[in-house]
């Protein structure tokens, strides 16, 4: 079996941290770049007999997939492992991994040549399956479990889901447009599990903020059938009709009536008149889809200047950089400060990007490093890992339920053609997050926002030639850079 410990690993640079807290106060952080590292030499003289007196190893267990389809996930997850191994400093921390081929039997055979070797905490698997092959063996080793899987019902029992949670997300989002003003809320919503999750949230947040959910549409998850679902929470097809009835009743005023005339040239340039019911939509969509739902939101006359688009973390990509129908969109997400560092970091290291979800391995082997910083033996009990004060890692501040479902202490981002921009900052405790905006702080939604037409670029957008005198709508379809058809993506 070939161990993976501190002293095998090269000289990278020591640069990130995490924090943990508790006794009752508030994260402390301890990030090597502000708390240098203190020598031995300098520990205080009890302090430092517990550490001489501690367990020489501590083995913390890694299940990922390191061969199959999701090979190059795993091996980023283990690389962002080791370098959280190499960052603790702590001589006795050693990794032990194990291939679950990205499979329910293939975690099953890992977890059980796994816990031949006793590890004191099981970090991993990925995916909602292989956690549920594993987690009756881990539950009979008596080892709690870390996983990464974004379903929460594979929570507790010893799991704990180390993720990003969707449903965080949202509930900060119409948290924050409530207390902007936003009072009428919609959403469009894909027939699928991620979907139907999303809009059960979404229903109980509008509701606990005292607002009002308006209408809700599903589309299918086929790119090429999302034309009915937006016209119908548009109302375009009302509202058109209301259009053509007033262009017929002002061009039978006939040519001589001037103001007639005057009405006509003002509202030529126009497909329908009145507006939608609501202030606010939720797009709970990522990738091309989004793009493409993007552009027929806009397309069907939801004004994006006056009507506020929320999304969820599926928006936290670049590619929403050349979307304008996005622009002035909001969404909730860890702070990516610290998280775009060690990224950065990342790809120096090893020459090649990676997805955001390796930052997910490395706070979890930092967690680990942090709970036994000064511990005789390794404490990787529920209550250790529930700290209700919670612990800062690379993607903020974050804790453990004791369902073992993850809470994150979130920021509100505004898309813009360049970057994604803090509009509320991410809380630095779990008390300022659940504190409630004071009334008096609540404001009427703003309906101007920033002007980025000069930098979208537009010219790129559909032409409005649909002849005004029909019924049938003829225009081209939306524009869409990167339209591949995600409809055979289950993902």
């Amino acid at each position: 079996m070939k161990y993976f410990s501190l002293k095998y690993l090269g000289a990278i640079f020591l640069a990130l941290g995490l924090t943990a807290c508790g006794g009752g106060t508030g994260p402390m952080v301890r990030d090597a770049a502000q708390v240098p590292q203190v020598p031995m030499a300098e520990i205080p003289q009890d302090m430092a007999e517990d550490v001489r007196e501690a367990r020489t190893e501590i083995r913390l267990g890694l299940l990922l997939p390191l061969t199959g389809p999701d090979a190059a996930i795993g091996k980023a997850l283990f690389n962002a492992a080791a370098l959280a191994l190499f960052d603790s400093r702590d001589q006795r921390l050693v990794l032990v991994p194990f291939d679950t081929k990205g499979t329910a039997e293939g975690a099953a055979a890992a977890m059980t040549q796994l816990v031949t070797q006793q590890p004191d905490i099981i970090i991993g698997p990925l995916f909602s399956h292989s956690i549920t092959a594993i987690k009756p063996m881990a539950q009979k080793a008596g080892i709690n479990v870390i996983g990464f899987s974004s379903d929460h019902s594979v929570a507790g029992d010893g799991v704990f889901l180390l993720n990003f949670r969707m449903e965080e997300q949202i509930e900060r989002v119409i948290r924050y447009a409530s207390d902007q003003g936003y009072a009428k809320f919609a959403a469009l919503v894909p027939e699928t599990a991620y979907g139907t999750r999303a809009l059960e949230i979404f229903g109980k947040s509008v509701i606990e903020q005292e607002r009002e959910l308006i209408s809700v549409e599903y589309y299918p998850a086929d790119s090429g059938k999302l034309v009915a679902p937006v016209k119908n929470i548009a109302k375009y097809n009302d509202r058109r009709r209301r259009y053509m009835r007033e262009i017929e009743f002002l061009e039978s005023l006939g040519e001589e009536d001037d103001l007639a005339q005057e009405m006509l040239d003002e509202i030529k340039n126009i497909e329908t008149i009145g507006s939608v019911e609501f202030d606010a939509i939720l797009l709970p969509e990522g990738g091309a889809m989004l793009t493409t739902l993007a552009a027929w939101v806009s397309y069907y006359e939801i004004d994006p200047a006056k009507i506020k688009i929320l999304g969820t973390g599926l928006w936290d990509d670049r590619m929403l950089f050349f979307e304008p129908q996005l622009y002035g969109g909001w969404f909730a997400a860890p702070d990516h400060s610290t998280a775009n560092i060690f990224l950065d970091r990342y790809q120096k290291i090893y020459e090649q990007d990676a997805p955001r979800l390796i930052t997910l391995a490395y706070d979890a082997v930092a967690l680990a490093a942090t709970l036994v910083r000064y511990e005789k033996i390794p404490d990787f009990t529920k209550n250790a890992l529930t700290d209700e004060n919670g612990f800062f890692g690379i993607e903020g501040l974050f804790r453990f339920t004791r369902t073992g479902l993850i809470e994150r202490g979130l920021a509100v981002y505004e898309v813009g053609p360049k970057e994604f921009t803090v509009i509320d900052p991410a809380p630095e405790n779990f008390i300022e997050r659940d504190l409630p905006l004071s009334i008096n702080e609540v404001n009427a939604p703003e309906f101007e926002p920033a002007d980025y037409s000069e930098e979208a670029d537009l010219a790129s957008l559909p032409a409005n030639d649909a002849p005004v005198d029909s019924p049938v709508d003829t225009r081209p379809f939306p524009y869409n850079p990167v339209q591949k058809d995600a409809a055979n993506k289950s993902d």
